[in-house]
């Protein structure tokens, strides 16, 4: 019992908040930590730009005015600083577009020296390739599809990129899938809303983004709630541990979060200043997409609208 405490002070830092974990995000992250065999891992694309060519037909069409925006409550974040899981010699050769999207990492040949129990389990092992950054964040390489994409558009003068980036993460099923914060401006023009991807039968997006420009007008200033999908599979992690160890003393207990992390005292909020964001007030709203798309795996999808669009790609990482 002096373990957990001294634990459980030591995860204080985690627990310590005004706001409880929104329920779905809880549920994806225990469900991905128990069985991530079923939660296979996509290669996410997403490319936003703006039409800065357009014909008189597309300006004389008239659009809703549009009310301020309503963000979802459990909306994720996407780092823009990766924290690298394999050395940088396999990230150049395991983002090498291919038939399978990308290679796999071969592991260290270091495992190689264990005995012969040991080499059927390492053998099992190395079939899964090893993922090159931590899920939900931003790719930084230059040889990327998405980056050569950029700049096959940055050379026409038809369009402007306001936003690219690639990222890894597990597809749920829609009721428990949680969306990803998209936000990006440039000084003149911005773009921000959620992209939710999950998976049923088939793929499946919905894009809600706005277009805006940058205003002297005063704006509505509003905050909102990221979340940290991989401090959330830590504290799921950590869950198991306390099940695991109340069952062993013989107790009923369902799960660790219902018992602590649901107390007032205990609510958690994750340790992050990016938990809570300011919505930038210089910006006015002009033109929304709202679309759900039907996705083809590995396919470019576009989205379009008059004034700006988007291209969207989902690609599964551990292909065999």
């Amino acid at each position: 019992m002096k373990r957990i405490l001294l634990l459980m002070i030591s995860m204080s830092p985690f627990l310590m908040g005004n706001e409880s974990i929104p329920e779905k995000l809880l549920l994806s992250s225990k469900a991905f930590v128990d069985n991530p065999d079923l939660y296979p891992v996509y290669r996410i694309d997403l490319i936003i730009f703006s039409h800065k060519q357009l014909n008189d037909k597309d300006k004389q069409e008239r659009f809703p005015q549009l009310e301020q925006f309503i963000y979802s409550d459990d909306l994720l974040h996407l780092h823009e600083n990766p924290h690298l899981l394999v050395n940088k010699e396999a990230i150049k050769d395991g983002l090498i577009p291919n038939t399978q999207v990308i290679q796999s990492i071969e592991l260290s040949t270091q495992l190689r020296s264990v005995n012969a129990q040991e080499e059927e389990t390492v053998e099992i092992e190395s079939t899964r390739p090893l993922l090159p950054y931590e899920y939900f964040e931003l790719i930084d390489d230059k040889n990327t599809p998405t980056k050569k994409f950029v700049k096959r558009l940055n050379t026409r003068k038809k369009y402007e990129v306001l936003f690219e980036g690639t990222w890894f993460q597990p597809l749920f099923k829609q009721e428990i899938s949680s969306p990803i914060y998209i936000s990006n401006e440039n000084g003149f023009n911005g773009v921000h809303g959620e992209l939710l991807l999950y998976k049923e039968r088939f793929l499946h997006s919905i894009l809600k983004i706005r277009l805006s420009e940058r205003t002297k007008e005063e704006q509505n200033l509003s905050t909102i709630n990221l979340y940290n999908f991989n401090n959330l599979l830590k504290l799921s992690r950590v869950d198991n541990k306390f099940v695991s160890f109340f069952k062993s003393l013989g107790e009923d207990v369902v799960s660790f979060s219902s018992w602590i992390f649901r107390t007032k005292e205990f609510s958690p909020v994750l340790p992050s200043k990016e938990s809570y964001l300011l919505i930038n007030g210089n910006y006015k709203d002009l033109f929304e997409i709202n679309q759900q798309t039907k996705m083809k795996e590995d396919a470019f999808h576009y989205v379009d609208h008059p004034y700006f669009g988007a291209v969207i790609r989902v690609s599964q990482w551990e292909k065999q």
